[in-house]
């Protein structure tokens, strides 16, 4: 197993002690979780105001994204309510399985979606990944 000493504790401890960092040598960061989480710790109480203030806007963009997002669902839905109709209706199938979500049809990807060639027979799905469906959308 390999090792690495943590430049803060001194002490050497195994790999998986030490978060990844790829722009690090070894791949892992030179301060041990241990020493890095204490350090963040020390470092919001001794800023807790600026972290407050970062931690709020956060949040409050948060909540504008998904407003957004949920904006824009709505919008989509009253534009194209045959895309949206197929799409509920495969979701629906893959729940109660009627319909079996498979890998992609071009190279095998896990990680799949269902693209209709015709709304008016949502059923009926080529499964692809996001790239390849992207592409079959160009054309």
């Amino acid at each position: 197993m390999t090792t690495k000493k943590c430049f803060k504790c001194s002490v050497e401890w195994p790999i998986h002690y030490f978060y990844v960092h790829k722009e690090m040598k070894d791949g892992h960061l030179n301060k041990c979780k241990k020493c890095t989480k204490e350090d963040n710790r020390k470092n919001r109480e001794k800023n807790i105001d600026k972290c407050r203030k970062y931690d709020n806007d956060r949040y409050k963009n948060d909540i504008k994204r998904r407003e957004l997002g949920a904006e824009n669902c709505r919008r989509q839905r009253k534009l194209y309510p045959e895309k949206y109709k197929a799409r509920a209706l495969v979701a629906t199938a893959i729940k109660s399985g009627r319909l079996i979500k498979m890998p992609c049809c071009v190279c095998g990807s896990e990680k799949s979606m269902g693209h209709h060639e015709d709304y008016s027979k949502p059923l009926e799905v080529i499964w692809v990944c996001a790239i390849h469906h992207y592409q079959l959308e160009k054309k």
